[in-house]
């Protein structure tokens, strides 16, 4: 049976409420049963994660008391203090030793598995609670935010459960405010991104994700996996519950057309298989690209190979060949030049002749009667006068 906070007449503040209810830890004895049975308790009479921060003083008593005294300003909520307990009495016998009752226990105690297997996700656990991701409300990106935060906890090896567990710490202001409001009513990971979005996100930052997501293709330059990351990131700015049949078809839609086509042959159902194809297919086609390259340099090179082969002046042997090449060439190109000055001679005396013969001459007509040119006897009208 549940007892809410309110509900508990008897109990007028939190300390009598740890004192009456609640086991308290010294020191000594199985850590983690004893973290896992208030953890219980504290859903068992609503307590809030505002309130389980302000308990934990009261959780406390000898060394372990004096513990946190020493810690209280690395403690900044009931995360960080699990956190830096279970690191401090992991190590601690797991025989109970703080009379608590044998009936309020748990027959088998299995570790959260939110607890780091090794140093160097324990250092990553660490540095996301100590340096948190913040949002604190409208004036932040939410879905850069999100975006931010999911890299961090894939690093952690974080599970959706733990992600929900950890949200508050990067939680500040308004959206702190808002956590506070809603953390009874959100169960899952997947609940809270929507909330949040839906409580934060800018319909203007959507609408625009929206108009380019439309009509955005890869550019000449763009890696098919930098234009996959593109497109899924404005996918989550329209609709951060899209379907993945509909970003494959965006993904289809603004891949190049180089790679379209036997993309499209090869017909993937996922978008992990199209990213996983289409940068087989990238390689196989920078690859023949590079050979073509190759095979153009390697042509190029064997033709000036041969051109040099073809002019041997590298010695006084080959430039003596080359003069007496080069002679042989000035006294063909004379020969052509002389050919070529008698045909020209010959050429206008030809149409020189052709065109006298072709135009009649009037000083040639001479008149035998008169001795007269230009006309001939028969035409001499001298006689007429004598």
């Amino acid at each position: 049976m549940n007892h809410p906070l309110s509900a508990i007449n008897e109990i007028t503040s939190m300390e009598n409420l740890i004192d009456t209810k609640f086991i308290k830890y010294s020191g000594k004895g199985d850590a983690k049963a004893w973290l896992l049975q208030t953890m219980n308790q504290f859903k068992q009479y609503g307590l809030r994660r505002l309130e389980q921060f302000q308990a934990i003083p009261f959780l406390l008593e000898d060394t372990a008391y004096s513990w946190y005294t020493q810690n209280k300003q690395l403690i900044i909520n009931f995360e960080r203090f699990a956190n830096l307990f279970l690191k401090q009495y992991s190590s601690t016998s797991s025989t109970i030793q703080n009379n608590i009752p044998v009936e309020t226990v748990a027959p088998s105690i299995i570790a959260p598995n939110f607890l780091p297997t090794s140093h160097l996700q324990q250092t990553i656990v660490d540095e996301i609670i100590k340096k948190p991701t913040y949002f604190r409300g409208s004036k932040d990106d939410v879905h850069d935010w999100l975006e931010k935060l999911e890299q961090r906890f894939k690093m952690a090896k974080w599970n959706d459960e733990e992600k929900l567990q950890y949200i508050s710490i990067h939680l500040q202001d308004d959206a702190y405010r808002w956590w506070t409001q809603t953390s009874t009513t959100i169960k899952s990971w997947s609940l809270f991104t929507e909330a949040v979005i839906k409580a934060f996100g800018s319909t203007r930052v959507q609408e625009l994700a929206f108009e380019q997501l439309k009509w955005y293709k890869q550019t000449v330059n763009q890696s098919i996996t930098q234009y996959y990351d593109k497109i899924i990131e404005l996918c989550k700015k329209v609709d951060p519950a899209m379907a993945d049949s509909l970003k494959l078809k965006y993904l289809m839609a603004g891949v190049k057309e180089s790679l379209k086509f036997h993309i499209a042959l090869y017909d993937p159902q996922t978008i992990e298989t199209f990213l996983s194809y289409a940068r087989k297919l990238e390689d196989t086609l920078s690859f023949t690209k590079t050979d073509y390259i190759i095979h153009q340099y390697n042509e190029s090179q064997d033709v000036h190979t041969f051109q040099q082969s073809l002019s041997p002046i590298a010695t006084p042997e080959g430039q003596h060949e080359h003069n007496e090449y080069k002679n042989v060439q000035y006294s063909q190109q004379e020969l052509l030049d002389t050919k070529g000055e008698n045909n020209s001679r010959y050429k206008n005396s030809f149409y020189s002749s052709q065109s006298r013969n072709s135009t009649p001459n009037k000083s040639s007509r001479i008149c035998y009667t008169c001795g007269t040119p230009g006309h001939y006897s028969r035409d001499c009208t001298r006689h007429h006068f004598e």
